[in-house]
């Protein structure tokens, strides 16, 4: 009998995706656990599997279509078999006069401001100056891309990530253009507020109306930890890893939540309970073109220095070629992100709801500070908590900073794990 494959529950709350591309066709024979589909969900790209083997007798939707859990994706059975007519899921909206431009396809403002739009054409954008981002040419060098003979799907013909890696011949997901229109002092863009980019609105504001938010700030004397670096730096490259000062600071996070386990922990607001975690998954905030994302390193206490540097690695790299699995998003129970890496110092950091605290790093920079009544040089690292005051308290925040700044500014305690 024909088998109605439904879209199940795939966690974390997410109840549609939008449907990306088939891997499989009508006729094709499939193995159970074989992946059939590619969606795009609020969090990530997931391909999900088939739950049985058999023959693909009809998919159910387009790319572009919206799927919910429990709408029918396909149907499986045996070769030739009949099968009931199969409702299709919810249906792409109607589409609208367009026009085609240098930066893809436009959605035309009302008839009334036709007469105003001023066509986009390649004249025009020949005569801008076009910025390529560092980020963006670097890609181009390591994919081996003429930079030059990219041409750019960005706002006035930028070239984007996405556009270099159409010139490398990967497969990059297209996203809606946006739509001109214009207000009474000019022309604006429309950009959809939709996937990754609506998931974080609608993160950051439930989790700022739902926490109380506060901010300790506190620095940490990182001068050791700068010089054990340097010196296994060599070693751990031998070993494919790029280490940064950041695995290190998970490390020293780790057992910082040891010490105070309410920081690893959560607020069940319906059942009016603080929920401690007794397990140490600490995500990592990376910036994507698709938005912010925080991959997790799963288990970080029974993992070594080295270790944690790979997992930050891999998933990081995932996150960015959006190919990232949920498994690797689900799960944390603390976050870290390094704003010191675009040159920032302090931050406000919004709390990873339903996490209890957010750690900002700021920038690594060389600074004098009074020892022993002496002005020396030594490298300061800025961190700034944000925490949920509910649960805790300024005192516990502020001796939860001082005990990771203690491990930092003492390598060997903090190799140690005491």
């Amino acid at each position: 009998m024909a088998y109605e494959f439904r879209l199940p529950d795939l966690g974390e709350g997410i109840a549609e995706g939008e449907l990306i591309k088939w891997l499989v066709k009508e006729g094709d024979k499939v193995d159970e656990h074989q992946p059939i589909v590619e969606l795009e969900t609020d969090k990530a790209v997931v391909q999900v599997p088939s739950p049985k083997s058999g023959t693909v007798l009809k998919l159910n939707g387009s790319p572009g279509d919206k799927i919910r859990v429990g709408d029918v994706l396909c149907v499986i059975g045996e070769s030739g078999e009949k099968i009931a007519k199969v409702s299709a899921p919810v249906q792409k909206a109607p589409a609208k006069k367009t026009s085609t431009t240098v930066i893809g396809q436009l959605e035309e403002a009302p008839e009334e401001e036709e007469k105003k739009v001023v066509p986009i054409t390649p004249k025009k954008v020949a005569e801008a100056v076009v910025a390529v981002l560092p980020a963006v040419r670097k890609l181009a060098q390591e994919m081996g891309v003429d930079i030059s003979k990219v041409q750019g799907s960005g706002t006035g013909g930028r070239i984007t990530e996405d556009d270099v890696r159409r010139g490398a011949g990967k497969t990059v997901k297209e996203t809606k253009a946006p739509s001109v229109t214009f207000e009474q002092f000019g022309r604006v863009l429309r950009i959809p507020l939709k996937g990754i980019r609506k998931a974080i609105a609608e993160n950051m504001s439930r989790s700022l109306s739902t926490a109380a938010h506060v901010t300790h700030m506190d620095y940490a004397d990182v001068t050791k930890l700068a010089d054990f670096r340097e010196k296994e730096k060599e070693e751990a490259e031998k070993k494919g890893v790029h280490l940064t000062f950041l695995p290190f600071i998970v490390k020293a996070c780790v057992l910082g939540l040891k010490e105070f386990p309410f920081v690893n922990s959560s607020l069940d607001d319906e059942k009016q309970e603080i929920v401690i975690r007794q397990y140490y998954n600490i995500g990592i905030a990376v910036d994507t073109q698709a938005g912010l994302m925080v991959p997790v390193v799963h288990n970080a206490n029974e993992k070594t220095i080295i270790e944690i540097a790979r997992d930050i690695w891999r998933t990081a790299e995932l996150a960015r070629t959006r190919e990232i699995q949920l498994k690797d998003l689900q799960g944390g129970t603390f976050t870290i992100t390094n704003i010191g890496s675009l040159g920032g110092v302090w931050a406000t950091p919004v709390i990873n709801w339903p996490e209890c605290a957010i750690l900002a790093l700021g920038k690594i920079s060389e600074q004098p500070v009074v020892i022993d009544g002496k002005v020396v040089i030594r490298k300061i690292l800025p961190m700034s908590l944000s925490f949920d005051h509910r649960i805790i308290d300024g005192a516990m925040a502020a001796k939860f900073v001082s005990e990771i700044k203690r491990h930092l500014e003492d390598p060997d305690a903090l190799l140690m794990g005491y």
